[in-house]
C-alpha cells in the first residue's frame, strides 16, 4: 500500500483555491468538480435559488473552463 502524506495548508482566497486546484491531477480535478456541484446543488435547492443563467454567462464559463484546461495541459 502506497504511504500518503497531508500537509495542512490554509487557503484564505479564492485565488488560492484555484491555484491549488490547477496543481491537482486530473482526475481529482474532476472529482472536486463533482463534489462542488453536489454541494452547490444541495444549496440551491435548500435556499431556492434560481437556476436561469443567460447564453452568454453560459458561453463565459465555457471560455474560462476551456482556458483553464489548455493551461492545465501546458503545464503537464
Amino acid at each position: 500500500m502506497a504511504k500518503v502524506t497531508f500537509q495542512r495548508i490554509q487557503m484564505n482566497t479564492l485565488a488560492e483555491i484555484e491555484t491549488a486546484a490547477d496543481k491537482l491531477p486530473f482526475e481529482q480535478q474532476k472529482a472536486l468538480f463533482l463534489f462542488l456541484g453536489t454541494r452547490l446543488r444541495g444549496a440551491e435547492n435548500s435556499e431556492g435559488i434560481s437556476r436561469d443563467f443567460s447564453q452568454e454567462q453560459i458561453q463565459a464559463w465555457i471560455a474560462d473552463d476551456e482556458e483553464g484546461m489548455q493551461r492545465f495541459l501546458q503545464s503537464q
